[in-house]
C-alpha cells in the first residue's frame, strides 16, 4: 500500500471512529438523563430540522455530496488496489554513471532457489513497492510436514545474500510462508 493512501485510510478510519464514539456517547448521555445532553438536544428546533429536506437547496447539496463521496471512494479503491510493482533499484548513482538492478529478476531467482527445498510445492517471487521501500517479496507454499527450521535458515541466508548483493541500496526482503493445513 502506498504511504499517502495508507495515511488517508487511517485518517478516515480515525474520523469515522471518533464520530461514532462521540455520537454513541451523546446518545448514552441523553438516555441516562445527563443534564448537558438533554439541554443540548432541547435547543434544536425539531420543526426546522424536519423541514430541511423540503427546502430548495437540499437536493442539489445532497447530489454534490454524493458525487464527491463516490469520486473519493473510487480514488481510494484505485489507490488501495493499484499494483505496487517496482522495476529497478539503483546500485550505483554517480553524476555520469548509474547502475540499476532488476528486482523482479532477483525475486524470481530467490523464489527458484527456495522452490528446490524439500517439501516446498511452489514459490513465486515479485518486486513490490511497500510504503515507498522497494521490496523483494517471495511467497512460498509448502506441505504441512516439511522442516520449518531448516527452511527458515535457508530463507535467512537468501535474504542475507540479497542484502549483500545490493549493498548500499535500501531494498527489503520479505518471504511469506504458507503451510498446508492437512498432512
Amino acid at each position: 500500500m502506498k504511504t499517502f493512501v495508507a495515511g488517508v485510510d487511517r485518517l478516515l478510519a480515525i474520523v469515522a471512529g471518533v464520530g461514532l464514539i462521540a455520537g454513541g456517547g451523546f446518545a448514552l448521555a441523553w438516555h441516562y438523563d445527563v443534564p448537558w445532553a438533554r439541554e443540548t438536544l432541547s435547543r434544536f428546533d425539531r420543526a426546522q430540522i424536519s423541514e430541511l429536506p423540503e427546502q430548495g437547496w437540499w437536493e442539489p447539496t445532497l447530489a454534490v455530496v454524493v458525487c464527491i463521496a463516490v469520486v473519493v471512494a473510487l480514488l481510494l479503491l484505485i489507490g488501495n488496489f493499484s499494483p505496487r510493482t517496482t522495476g529497478t533499484a539503483s546500485v550505483i548513482e554517480e553524476p555520469h554513471f548509474s547502475a540499476h538492478v532488476d528486482l523482479s529478476a532477483i525475486a524470481s531467482g530467490v523464489a527458484a532457489e527456495l522452490a528446490e527445498f524439500p517439501g516446498v510445492r511452489r514459490a513465486r517471487g515479485t518486486a513490490i513497492d511497500d510504503r515507498g521501500m522497494p521490496t523483494v517479496a517471495v511467497s512460498v507454499y509448502a506441505a504441512a510436514d516439511f522442516d520449518v527450521v531448516a527452511f527458515t535458515d535457508r530463507a535467512e541466508s537468501r535474504a542475507a545474500f540479497v542484502a549483500e548483493s545490493l549493498a548500499g541500496t535500501h531494498v527489503a526482503t520479505r518471504i511469506q510462508l504458507h503451510v498446508d493445513k492437512r498432512r
